[in-house]
């Protein structure tokens, strides 16, 4: 039994927290992070030649009439181009939800790019950008909400690359401007901008020797951070590069209007106290309340759901009903992974004939399981981590665990391997 002596030193950080229950933490959203799409999606920022004075409305692809709209343009250059970046921060009624930018000397080297976030279709009166060339670091764009001025979402914008493999990629962007956009002349595919758009402000939690980062997504794009039933609380682990927004693990959607929203981080419940409007902070604390968060109540049973282990082989969970299962979930950035790991091996070898371990491993790419389990040579099952899998099993954050009794009854969520190893011990001398 002494090689179990040194495990009660991981509920230090248990200890620390506890004490915390009733304070409130203020968590500073002090800068704008990537998300899953930044780097993912390709936008474009369509350009059209300005006819005089006069650009047209947008037409929605031919469901609302076009309407000519005179603008007030600077003085200088020699030829103007307009588009319209998504912002529903603030409105007009020609583009409502669109911003009009125009752009002088668009052929040039570095065109001179004003954004109309007024909206009074002076240009006259607007900031001025210059747009970068090819490979240059794009410029980047804050767009304030009308109502709430703090509120603010970034865009950057890079000249489009569309050489040699894009050649087919370029080809289709200028038949669908010609067809979806008529009576307008389309600039040229080489003469657009990719549109990168920062929507999330993030920053970071501590407690005690713990940290992990909280993030409000504006998921609407509208400059306001905390609109109930759309934006998001982001939540990922401190060495992940980008805030994943379409894992279930990795997010809750802010609650309706009345309603406390919680969130499931490193085996806490928070509650949030308040997310603010511009995205600047958000306000949290450790709660003790009963959210189920789609957990299975305990006795009743899982789903028979099917794992995927290494190699792409396939195991039945319901294949283990004559045993005690303890599923831990965890990713190789989650908190006291190394650590967890460590003890799951213990586990694995305690009862060999009445109990089971699975560890549901959470990956970007499928080969990233097999180089665990050649690395990691477990003597436990490991399976790949699904958001399908997630929604079945009622887990919501990671790390996390599910201990089910014979016939996948559940037991217990949440008991750590630390917690799980010393109850084991304690109910098996």
């Amino acid at each position: 039994m002494k090689d179990y002596f040194f495990l009660p030193a991981f509920f230090l950080w248990a200890i620390a927290g506890i004490a915390q229950t009733d304070s409130i933490i203020n968590v500073p959203l002090s800068q704008y992070v990537k998300d899953d799409r930044f780097d993912k999606y390709q936008l474009t920022m369509a350009l059209f030649l300005t006819e005089g004075d006069t650009i047209n409305s947008m037409d929605f692809e031919g469901t609302r009439p076009i309407k000519p709209i005179i603008i007030k343009r600077p003085k200088g250059a020699q030829i103007y181009a307009y588009g319209n970046l998504f912002f529903s921060g603030t409105q007009n009624s020609y583009n409502p939800g669109y911003v009009s930018v125009l752009v002088c000397n668009p052929y040039h080297k570095h065109p001179i790019i004003y954004i109309d976030q007024n909206q009074n279709f002076d240009f006259t009166d607007d900031a001025k950008f210059i747009l970068p060339y090819f490979d240059e670091p794009g410029v980047e764009i804050e767009l304030a909400n009308e109502k709430v001025t703090e509120g603010k979402i970034k865009i950057v914008l890079t000249r489009n690359k569309l050489f040699g493999q894009k050649y087919d990629f370029k080809k289709q962007m200028e038949e669908y401007y010609e067809m979806a956009y008529k009576g307008r002349k389309f600039i040229g595919s080489e003469f657009t901008y990719r549109e990168q758009r920062y929507i999330t402000r993030a920053g970071i939690v501590r407690l005690g020797n713990e940290t992990f980062k909280l993030a409000l997504m504006d998921v609407n794009a509208n400059g306001l951070y905390n609109e109930p039933e759309i934006d998001k609380i982001l939540f990922n682990n401190a060495n992940d590069t980008i805030m994943d927004a379409t894992n279930p693990l990795n997010y809750v959607v802010i609650s309706k209007a009345g309603k406390p929203s919680y969130f499931e981080k490193n085996d806490k419940l928070f509650k949030v106290i308040e997310a603010d409007a511009a995205g600047r902070f958000i306000k949290i604390k450790i709660s003790n309340d009963e959210v189920d968060f789609n957990k299975i109540a305990v006795g009743k049973k899982v789903p028979k759901v099917k794992l995927t282990m290494v190699k792409g082989r396939a195991l039945k969970l319901n294949k283990l009903k004559r045993k005690e299962v303890y599923i831990y979930f965890g990713s190789r950035t989650s908190k006291n992974f190394k650590s967890d790991t460590l003890i799951l091996r213990q586990i694995a070898s305690l009862d060999t004939n009445s109990l089971k371990v699975i560890c549901v491993l959470y990956v970007n790419k499928s080969y990233e399981l097999r180089i665990f389990n050649t690395d990691a040579e477990p003597n436990y099952i490991l399976a790949y981590g699904t958001k399908e899998l997630s929604n079945k099993l009622g887990i919501n954050s990671v790390p996390q665990s599910l201990y089910l009794g014979k016939r996948r009854r559940v037991k217990k969520y949440g008991l750590n391997p630390n917690e799980f190893l010393r109850d084991w011990i304690a109910k098996h001398p």
